[in-house]
């Protein structure tokens, strides 16, 4: 759903239905933002992290270092918990 933001202050009730669907605010007919349930938006979070964190520990891995504050490479993926 696109909606300016003009009408999501005149139709706060659509709010209600953010679980179905997400609310793509626009201003001048350009999106600007994004409204999401909050469940959904944690769950991107936590994914965004999990992401990060691996691509944290492929740099390690590649660039050999095994011994990084006395863990190798597997300890610290282990305790990464991915």
């Amino acid at each position: 759903m696109n909606i300016s933001a003009t009408e999501l202050k005149q139709k706060t009730h659509l709010l209600s239905n953010i679980k179905q669907e997400d609310i793509v605010v626009t201003k001048r007919s350009k999106p600007f933002a994004v409204i999401v349930d909050y469940e959904k938006y944690q769950a991107l979070q936590r994914e965004l992290n999990a992401k990060k964190i691996q691509n944290r520990l492929e740099a390690i891995n590649s660039l050999g270092a095994f011994h990084l504050g006395g863990k190798d490479y597997a300890q610290i993926k282990s305790e990464a918990k991915i």
